[in-house]
């Protein structure tokens, strides 16, 4: 289950909206001026929380998030991590005097 459908947002399948000619020489349909691989590109708005990895469109969800036990534990997790390797970084640095 992908994020999105975990959220119950749903991309608006630009492939159905977008209008397609039929190529008669390549016997397949085509989307007109668009590159191949922007297809795989979906615009979206909204915030990303990259501790959880997770997307959110809407304030009130972002809010809801950040409150969130899960996120609290993630947060907990990055800053432990965080500081362990700050510890690292500085015991190499004291080490290599």
């Amino acid at each position: 289950m992908t994020v999105d459908e975990e959220l119950g947002l749903k991309d608006s399948e630009p492939e159905r909206k977008r209008k397609k000619i039929e190529d008669s020489s390549l016997g397949k349909s085509v989307t007109p001026d668009v590159p191949e691989d922007l297809d795989f590109l979906v615009p979206k708005a909204g915030f990303f929380c990259p501790i959880c990895s997770l997307f959110y469109s809407g304030e009130k969800a972002m809010t809801n998030h950040c409150k969130s036990t899960r996120h609290k534990q993630n947060t907990e997790k990055f800053m432990a991590k965080q500081r362990k390797e700050k510890e690292q970084n500085e015991a190499e640095e004291r080490s290599s005097r």
